[in-house]
């Protein structure tokens, strides 16, 4: 469920980012931006399921920015009709992608990874209670009734 949940949230994240900007500068189809979305949603997915994991936050993030401006850059080919240089707003994808990835990676380490949090054994604790409530007194006490 909580894979699911965080799915969705990337798809929605990358969503508004391809139809930001392949959307608004590019006039594309809405059915070719949510195929966009969909596959780049999904193959950086997987590679946080799997990969993220293993590696460093700060690793992931230039990875996934790597694999957003390729992905960008393959996808918009097919997005974008005309010719049209897609470096920049590849780039431009990659870039705000890889930032919202930052965040979105803190969250699946602790939502969707998070490291078992069992209960410790004993599950039940006590408290310890002392009659003094003063130290010194129970001192001087104490040592009154080892001179009798």
């Amino acid at each position: 469920m909580e894979q699911l949940k965080a799915f969705i949230i990337k798809f929605i994240g990358i969503g508004v980012l391809t139809f930001s900007i392949f959307g608004i500068f590019f006039h594309a189809t809405i059915g070719r931006l949510l195929l966009m979305t969909l596959v780049v949603s999904t193959i950086t997915f997987i590679g946080d399921l799997f990969i993220l994991p293993r590696i460093n936050k700060a690793v992931a993030a230039i990875a996934d920015f790597a694999t957003f401006f390729l992905l960008y850059l393959l996808l918009g080919n097919l997005v974008v009709e005309g010719n049209v240089s897609l470096i920049l707003p590849a780039f431009t994808a990659a870039y705000l992608g890889a930032a919202a990835e930052a965040v979105f990676h803190i969250y699946m380490m602790d939502r969707v990874h998070e490291p078992d949090r069992s209960a410790p054994i004993p599950t039940r604790f006590q408290t310890e209670i002392a009659d003094e409530s003063d130290v010194e007194a129970a001192t001087k006490l104490e040592q009154e009734r080892k001179e009798k």
